[in-house]
């Protein structure tokens, strides 16, 4: 499913306020498109490690899951369209030195 399209659906299947479980319950197997679709995550992988906490609306669970996803559905890293502003290489990590585009 597209991540836009998951608030609307969230508030058409779910009674709010709703927990943790019983969310993982029914959307668990939704799977959360990433840029790559080789990289998308289950809503059941994002919500799993959080402690039991219960949404009031489907915004706040859209939120919460917006806020959980893995950094495979960042865009391009290091990208900035703003302006001329690099980074050092000496300011990056050494995972970091190592893409190539």
């Amino acid at each position: 499913m597209q991540i836009e399209d998951l608030p609307g659906h969230f508030d058409e299947q779910l009674t709010y306020p709703a927990d943790r479980a019983t969310v993982i319950e029914q959307f668990g197997e939704v799977e959360v498109e990433a840029p790559d679709q080789d990289d998308s995550e289950t809503v059941s992988t994002i919500l799993r490690p959080l402690t039991d906490e219960t949404y009031d609306s489907p915004d706040e669970l859209y939120t919460t899951i917006i806020g959980n996803l893995s950094e495979e559905y960042i865009g391009r890293k290091f990208y900035d369209d703003r302006g001329q502003q690099t980074v050092d290489a000496s300011e990056r990590s050494e995972d970091e030195r190592d893409i190539s585009f």
